[in-house]
Protein backbone atom coordinates (compact mmCIF):
# COMPACT_ATOMS: atom_id res chain seq x y z
CA UNK A 1 0.00 0.00 0.00
CA UNK A 2 1.61 3.38 -1.00
CA UNK A 3 0.78 6.24 1.80
CA UNK A 4 0.41 9.58 0.76
CA UNK A 5 -0.36 13.02 2.71
CA UNK A 6 -1.94 12.63 6.32
CA UNK A 7 -1.95 8.86 6.28
CA UNK A 8 1.71 9.01 5.74
CA UNK A 9 2.60 11.08 7.96
CA UNK A 10 0.71 9.88 10.78
CA UNK A 11 2.51 6.30 10.32
CA UNK A 12 5.78 8.51 9.86
CA UNK A 13 5.22 9.94 13.78
CA UNK A 14 3.90 6.81 14.96
CA UNK A 15 7.32 4.96 13.87
CA UNK A 16 9.21 7.93 15.47
CA UNK A 17 7.42 6.91 18.40
CA UNK A 18 8.09 3.56 18.40
CA UNK A 19 12.24 4.57 18.54
CA UNK A 20 11.40 7.10 21.15
CA UNK A 21 9.86 4.00 23.42
CA UNK A 22 13.34 2.29 22.98
CA UNK A 23 15.33 5.52 23.37
CA UNK A 24 15.31 9.53 23.08
CA UNK A 25 18.74 9.68 21.64
CA UNK A 26 19.50 7.76 18.54
CA UNK A 27 22.76 9.35 17.35
CA UNK A 28 25.30 6.96 16.26
CA UNK A 29 22.73 4.14 15.98
CA UNK A 30 22.12 2.41 12.64
CA UNK A 31 18.24 1.01 12.09
CA UNK A 32 17.93 -1.56 9.41
CA UNK A 33 14.68 -2.47 7.43
CA UNK A 34 14.22 -4.49 4.65
CA UNK A 35 11.68 -5.83 1.91
CA UNK A 36 9.63 -4.10 -1.28
CA UNK A 37 8.51 -0.87 -0.74
CA UNK A 38 9.95 -0.13 2.89
CA UNK A 39 11.40 3.05 1.46
CA UNK A 40 8.24 4.88 1.16
CA UNK A 41 7.03 3.55 4.47
CA UNK A 42 8.08 6.89 6.25
CA UNK A 43 10.83 5.19 8.32
CA UNK A 44 13.87 6.58 6.65
CA UNK A 45 12.19 10.20 7.80
CA UNK A 46 11.43 8.60 11.33
CA UNK A 47 14.80 7.59 11.82
CA UNK A 48 16.46 10.41 10.71
CA UNK A 49 14.06 12.79 12.92
CA UNK A 50 15.07 10.80 15.58
CA UNK A 51 19.13 11.39 14.96
CA UNK A 52 19.56 8.45 13.63
CA UNK A 53 21.05 6.60 10.62
CA UNK A 54 18.82 3.70 8.59
CA UNK A 55 19.77 1.78 5.85
CA UNK A 56 16.60 0.25 3.90
CA UNK A 57 16.98 -2.62 1.71
CA UNK A 58 14.15 -2.34 -1.05
CA UNK A 59 13.41 -4.36 -4.16
CA UNK A 60 10.93 -1.91 -5.69
CA UNK A 61 13.36 0.86 -7.34
CA UNK A 62 10.64 2.71 -8.26
CA UNK A 63 9.34 3.59 -5.08
CA UNK A 64 13.16 3.89 -4.18
CA UNK A 65 13.03 6.80 -6.86
CA UNK A 66 9.87 8.22 -5.99
CA UNK A 67 10.45 8.72 -2.28
CA UNK A 68 14.40 9.99 -3.08
CA UNK A 69 12.13 12.71 -4.95
CA UNK A 70 10.29 14.04 -2.86
CA UNK A 71 13.15 13.94 -0.17
CA UNK A 72 12.01 11.01 2.03
CA UNK A 73 15.68 9.51 1.73
CA UNK A 74 18.76 11.53 1.17
CA UNK A 75 20.82 9.00 -0.21
CA UNK A 76 19.98 6.55 -2.86
CA UNK A 77 23.18 3.82 -4.07
CA UNK A 78 24.04 0.49 -5.86
CA UNK A 79 25.85 -0.89 -3.64
CA UNK A 80 26.33 -1.73 -0.37
CA UNK A 81 29.85 -0.48 -0.17
CA UNK A 82 28.92 2.94 -1.22
CA UNK A 83 26.05 2.53 1.50
CA UNK A 84 28.60 1.49 4.18
CA UNK A 85 30.88 4.02 3.19
CA UNK A 86 28.40 6.70 4.12
CA UNK A 87 26.69 5.27 7.13
CA UNK A 88 30.09 4.61 8.41
CA UNK A 89 30.87 8.37 8.31
CA UNK A 90 27.76 9.98 9.43
CA UNK A 91 27.56 7.30 12.40
CA UNK A 92 31.51 8.39 13.37
CA UNK A 93 29.96 12.17 13.37
CA UNK A 94 26.81 11.20 14.83
CA UNK A 95 24.58 12.90 12.11
CA UNK A 96 21.37 11.98 10.91
CA UNK A 97 21.37 10.02 7.11
CA UNK A 98 18.90 7.51 5.68
CA UNK A 99 20.55 5.44 2.65
CA UNK A 100 18.32 3.61 0.22
CA UNK A 101 19.75 0.50 -1.45
CA UNK A 102 17.50 -0.97 -4.62
CA UNK A 103 18.62 -4.22 -4.76
CA UNK A 104 18.03 -7.72 -3.83
CA UNK A 105 17.18 -8.16 -0.24
CA UNK A 106 18.22 -11.62 0.35
CA UNK A 107 21.59 -11.14 -0.88
CA UNK A 108 22.33 -7.77 0.48
CA UNK A 109 21.63 -9.55 4.01
CA UNK A 110 23.95 -12.49 3.38
CA UNK A 111 26.70 -9.69 1.98
CA UNK A 112 25.92 -7.59 5.36
CA UNK A 113 26.04 -10.87 7.64
CA UNK A 114 29.29 -11.72 5.89
CA UNK A 115 31.08 -8.68 6.67
CA UNK A 116 29.67 -8.36 10.45
CA UNK A 117 27.43 -4.82 9.97
CA UNK A 118 24.97 -5.17 12.83
CA UNK A 119 22.18 -3.07 13.10
CA UNK A 120 21.36 -1.07 16.62
CA UNK A 121 17.11 -2.32 15.52
CA UNK A 122 15.95 -3.97 12.99
CA UNK A 123 12.47 -2.89 12.09
CA UNK A 124 9.84 -5.40 9.84
CA UNK A 125 6.08 -4.75 9.00
CA UNK A 126 3.56 -7.86 8.62
CA UNK A 127 -0.01 -8.65 10.20
CA UNK A 128 1.02 -9.44 13.15
CA UNK A 129 3.24 -7.90 16.10
CA UNK A 130 5.82 -10.50 17.19
CA UNK A 131 9.63 -10.12 18.22
CA UNK A 132 12.30 -12.04 15.98
CA UNK A 133 16.11 -11.77 15.93
CA UNK A 134 17.21 -12.09 12.80
CA UNK A 135 20.75 -10.88 12.46
CA UNK A 136 21.42 -11.15 15.42
CA UNK A 137 19.94 -7.96 16.23
CA UNK A 138 16.67 -6.48 18.61
CA UNK A 139 14.10 -6.53 16.01
CA UNK A 140 10.60 -4.97 16.14
CA UNK A 141 7.81 -6.37 14.25
CA UNK A 142 4.90 -3.53 13.36
CA UNK A 143 1.31 -4.98 12.32
CA UNK A 144 -0.05 -3.49 9.70
CA UNK A 145 -3.68 -1.95 9.33
CA UNK A 146 -4.79 0.76 7.20
CA UNK A 147 -1.37 2.44 8.49
CA UNK A 148 1.33 0.65 11.03
CA UNK A 149 -1.14 -0.09 14.57
CA UNK A 150 1.19 1.68 17.54
CA UNK A 151 2.87 -1.65 19.95
CA UNK A 152 2.00 -1.60 23.44
CA UNK A 153 5.46 0.60 24.29
CA UNK A 154 4.87 3.55 21.90
CA UNK A 155 1.20 3.73 23.53
CA UNK A 156 2.81 3.54 26.94
CA UNK A 157 4.99 6.44 25.60
CA UNK A 158 2.25 8.69 25.36
CA UNK A 159 0.01 7.83 27.66
CA UNK A 160 2.54 8.27 30.11
CA UNK A 161 2.93 11.84 28.81
CA UNK A 162 -0.63 12.27 28.02
CA UNK A 163 -0.04 12.75 24.38
CA UNK A 164 -2.69 11.93 21.87
CA UNK A 165 -1.94 11.94 18.31
CA UNK A 166 -3.67 14.84 16.59
CA UNK A 167 -4.15 15.61 12.90
CA UNK A 168 -4.18 19.58 11.82
CA UNK A 169 -5.43 20.55 8.66
CA UNK A 170 -4.61 24.47 6.34
CA UNK A 171 -5.54 24.92 3.57
CA UNK A 172 -2.53 26.71 2.03
CA UNK A 173 0.97 25.79 2.75
CA UNK A 174 1.97 29.73 4.55
CA UNK A 175 -1.00 28.82 7.14
CA UNK A 176 0.92 25.26 7.27
CA UNK A 177 4.12 27.08 8.54
CA UNK A 178 2.15 29.90 10.39
CA UNK A 179 1.38 26.67 12.50
CA UNK A 180 4.18 24.85 12.61
CA UNK A 181 5.52 28.13 13.95
CA UNK A 182 3.12 27.99 16.68
CA UNK A 183 3.84 24.72 17.55
CA UNK A 184 7.59 25.31 17.94
CA UNK A 185 6.12 28.10 20.76
CA UNK A 186 4.11 25.90 22.34
CA UNK A 187 5.96 22.89 23.18
CA UNK A 188 7.36 22.45 26.12
CA UNK A 189 10.04 19.48 24.84
CA UNK A 190 12.51 18.95 22.22
CA UNK A 191 11.25 15.35 21.30
CA UNK A 192 8.58 16.93 19.67
CA UNK A 193 9.95 20.42 18.97
CA UNK A 194 11.99 18.38 16.79
CA UNK A 195 9.56 16.65 15.22
CA UNK A 196 7.34 19.72 14.24
CA UNK A 197 10.64 21.62 12.88
CA UNK A 198 11.71 18.63 10.73
CA UNK A 199 9.05 16.49 9.22
CA UNK A 200 8.48 19.47 6.45
CA UNK A 201 11.72 18.59 4.90
CA UNK A 202 11.44 14.67 4.44
CA UNK A 203 7.63 14.85 3.64
CA UNK A 204 6.90 18.06 1.25
CA UNK A 205 3.34 18.55 -0.28
CA UNK A 206 2.55 21.70 -2.93
CA UNK A 207 -0.34 22.81 -1.46
CA UNK A 208 -1.96 23.07 1.50
CA UNK A 209 -1.46 20.31 3.89
CA UNK A 210 -1.48 18.67 7.61
CA UNK A 211 0.62 18.49 10.70
CA UNK A 212 0.26 15.10 12.60
CA UNK A 213 1.70 15.96 16.12
CA UNK A 214 0.89 14.81 19.58
CA UNK A 215 -0.50 17.08 22.25
CA UNK A 216 -2.09 17.20 25.69
CA UNK A 217 -5.67 18.01 25.43
CA UNK A 218 -4.89 21.38 26.68
CA UNK A 219 -2.37 22.05 24.04
CA UNK A 220 -4.80 20.59 21.46
CA UNK A 221 -7.32 23.35 22.72
CA UNK A 222 -5.33 26.12 22.62
CA UNK A 223 -4.13 25.53 19.10
CA UNK A 224 -7.72 24.90 17.58
CA UNK A 225 -9.37 28.04 19.68
CA UNK A 226 -6.81 30.44 19.72
CA UNK A 227 -4.94 32.23 16.38
CA UNK A 228 -1.61 32.80 18.16
CA UNK A 229 0.34 31.25 20.43
CA UNK A 230 1.43 33.85 23.32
Amino acid sequence: MVLSGADLQRQTLRLYGELLARSENWAGQLVFACGEGVSATGLPAAVSIAGGTSLLLDADAAAVKSVFRAGGVDFVVNTLDEALRILKNEIRKHRPVSVALPDSVQSAIAEMTERGVIPDLRISFGSAQGEAEPMGVESLRLALGDIVIPSARAKALLNDRGWSEVVLERATMAELRELDTRLVSLLSDGLRRTWVQRIAHYQRVMAGGVRVVWLTNAERERVENSTEVE
